[in-house]
């Protein structure tokens, strides 16, 4: 009975501890059942702000560019008319040198053509005097002849004096017209002879700037070897390409300016401003487009600040569009969207590309004067972004 009773009040102690146990957990799951929830705080939408374009319809007249060559329209390939050995040679005739209309580049040896001229000159002088005596005996001649026969007529002359005297009128005729011959082909040799002289001697045909020599003194040279160029400065102009709907206005472009950009190592040397004065009749195979050139204009002191044959950059207007909104090129996507903003949020456009030019787009269709462009690149910009116009 003893044991049972201590059985009993050690049970009851655990009873009592499982009971206190579960009235605990019991409370706590009602606590946490009544326990009132918090509201939900609403969550913040990120306001991007973004650069703007506002839309403006205008007439524009955006620019392209291509490269070209700076060439000369008029060069002048120097050579002797004859051969000869080069005696002179002016200090002013060398690369990159200045010479002016009909000045003297060069020369041949002259003794041995100066000595040919001379000797014509005087067989000419000696002819012409001979001329002159046979002139005289032709005239004696004729008289001679016209005694004769008027003695024959009154048979007071035999027949035989008739004919000795009509012979050596003849004679002096035939005379007289030979050393006319001679004289003209006298002459033309002086005029030869002169050529000659006059070929020995190198002059430039107009002013301009030696872009090549190719002879030295004592040089033997033959009649056409090329020994120098000239290029005349005022006529340089700029070569270049544009595409064909470019081209099939280029009656409109002629007297447009343009701009002519050299540059060398990476860097801009010069820009300078030139005018296009002609198109080339024929498209050139292979160029797809056609080809203009423009005339580039001289510094103030009338000289060249682009060497002939430099490659440039020309940067010309290619024609005029009408009703057009200009944007930045960052606001236009891959697939020729636009984004604008309605009501604070962005819409995606699609618009149609007229031209791109200098950093610009050139657009219109389905976009509205006044509308605003989203110009900012965003990390995910899509439709229904809250934006807000600003500095991006």
């Amino acid at each position: 009975m003893s044991i049972l009773r201590k059985i009993l009040s050690s049970g009851s102690k655990a009873f009592v501890a499982l009971g206190i146990l579960i009235l605990g957990i019991s409370a706590y799951n009602y606590l946490v059942a009544t326990k009132p929830e918090k509201p939900l705080q609403p969550r913040l939408e990120k306001v991007w702000t973004v650069e703007v374009a506002t839309i403006d319809f205008q007439v524009a007249f955006p620019k392209k560019s291509s490269f070209g060559q700076v060439e000369a329209s008029r060069k002048s390939t120097l050579n002797f008319n004859i051969a000869g050995e080069v005696e002179d040679i002016s200090d002013i005739f060398k690369n990159g040198g200045y010479v002016k209309k009909g000045q003297e580049l060069a020369s041949l040896d002259l003794d041995l053509l100066s000595i040919a001229r001379d000797e014509i000159v005087i067989q000419l002088e000696a002819n012409t005097s001979n001329i002159a005596e046979l002139a005289i005996q032709l005239d004696l001649r004729q008289k001679n002849y016209d005694r004769t026969r008027q003695m024959n007529v009154a048979a007071v002359a035999s027949q035989a004096n008739l004919d000795d005297a009509q012979l050596a009128l003849s004679m002096a005729k035939n005379a007289l017209e030979q050393a006319k011959r001679q004289q003209a082909q006298l002459e033309l040799s002086l005029k030869r002879a002169n050529k000659n002289l006059s070929d020995a001697v190198l002059t430039a045909q107009f002013d301009g700037i030696v872009s090549s020599v190719n002879i030295g003194r004592g040089m033997v040279v033959s009649p056409a070897m090329p020994v120098g160029v000239i290029t005349d400065l005022s006529s340089l102009e700029v070569s270049f390409v544009v595409p064909g709907d470019v081209f099939a206005n280029a009656g409109e472009l002629i007297g447009d300016p343009v701009n002519v950009v050299w540059r060398s190592g990476g860097r801009d040397i010069t820009s300078i401003d030139a005018t296009i004065t002609r198109a080339e009749g024929n498209v050139q195979a292979g160029e797809g487009g056609g080809r203009l050139y423009a005339q580039v204009a001289l510094s103030e002191n009338g000289d060249w600040v682009i060497p002939e044959g430099a490659f440039v950059e020309v940067i010309y207007t290619s024609g005029q569009v009408d009703d057009v909104a200009v944007i930045p090129e960052a606001a236009l996507y891959d697939d020729n969207s636009v984004f604008v903003i309605i009501d604070g949020r962005t819409v995606r456009r699609l618009v149609e590309v007229v031209q791109k030019s200098d950093g610009i787009v050139f657009i219109r269709g389905n976009i509205n004067k006044g509308e605003q462009v989203v110009a900012t690149r965003l990390p995910a910009l899509g439709d229904g972004i809250l934006v807000k116009p600003g500095r991006g």
